[in-house]
């Protein structure tokens, strides 16, 4: 059985993972650890060769969708790691740094209704930039550019979450109950209020801002290879980015570190890349 770097990546992410749960023992920790383990064992099943385009198409996204159930188990083991919170912190460098900044960032426009309803669904929309560009990936770049490009977004993901465990906090987060009238909006706007408070089950995951981090990553990887894509996939980032200090989910700093962030991931991948396995990228010309 042959790992791709990414599968490498995803799963030595896992075990660190299951490490920690392990370690930590967070609630109901049994049944955490039984998760990220079901969670290595699929990845190393999909990693068997199998003939087939159905059973490519599952191999090349499940990563992806190793992300998302990641993110959804990382509250209690953050919590469980590190009990010291950043939102004390990260505010003080907010009104020290930006404090202008931010006021007019959160009331741009005078908050109109119809520009809030837009914000909320380019917030909501953040996990379909990164999965379009690997989509788009997949159908043009061949099987080394898909799988590097894969790699270096999945690398964005696990940094970003590295740093919940090392700063966790809950950014400017407004109560539900308060959050109409704080924030305005309509009725998307509060469906989308209320599918997060719902479907977002780590709340500790402010500093760097991931949104920032992977949108900014996302444009930016698609920039060289599909140039006529790449304005439409820009503002689509800028978008997300926009939205995650207009409706208080994170600090201007956040942003800031998130912008840093993105290029680290770019740094970091191709060297680690190579580490776990994988081909150098060909010159172009």
């Amino acid at each position: 059985m042959t790992l791709r770097p990414s599968e490498r990546l995803t799963g030595g992410a896992l075990a660190g993972l299951l490490g920690l749960a392990i370690l930590a023992r967070p609630p109901r920790w049994p049944a955490y650890t039984l998760a990220l383990a079901a969670m290595l064992a699929i990845l190393a099943f999909l990693g068997r060769a199998r003939p087939g385009r159905a059973w490519r198409l599952v191999r090349d996204f499940a990563p992806g969708a190793v992300v998302l159930g990641v993110f959804l188990l990382l509250q209690p083991l953050v919590a469980a790691v590190n009990g010291h919170r950043w939102d004390a912190t990260l505010a003080g460098l907010d009104t020290r740094w930006f404090g202008a900044l931010a006021d007019r960032w959160r009331g741009a426009f005078g908050r109109p209704t119809a520009f809030t309803e837009v914000v909320y669904l380019a917030y909501a929309s953040f996990y379909l930039l990164p999965l379009t560009v690997a989509v788009l990936g997949r159908r043009r770049l061949g099987p080394e550019g898909f799988e590097r490009l894969v790699f270096t977004l999945l690398l964005g993901f696990y940094l970003s979450f590295l740093g919940y465990f090392l700063w966790p906090a809950e950014g400017p987060r407004v109560p539900p109950a308060l959050a109409s009238a704080r924030l305005g909006g309509g009725a998307l706007s509060a469906a989308v209020r209320a599918f997060l408070d719902r479907a977002e089950l780590t709340t500790l995951d402010a500093f760097p801002s991931g949104h920032t981090a992977l949108s900014l990553l996302a444009a930016g990887l698609a920039t060289r290879p599909f140039p006529k894509s790449a304005p439409l996939l820009w503002a689509w980032a800028l978008a997300i980015v926009f939205a995650t200090v207009y409706i208080s989910v994170h600090y201007v700093v956040d942003v800031v570190a998130g912008l840093a962030l993105a290029p680290l991931t770019v740094l970091l991948a191709a060297p680690l890349h190579r580490l776990l396995g994988g081909a150098p990228a060909r010159p172009e010309g």
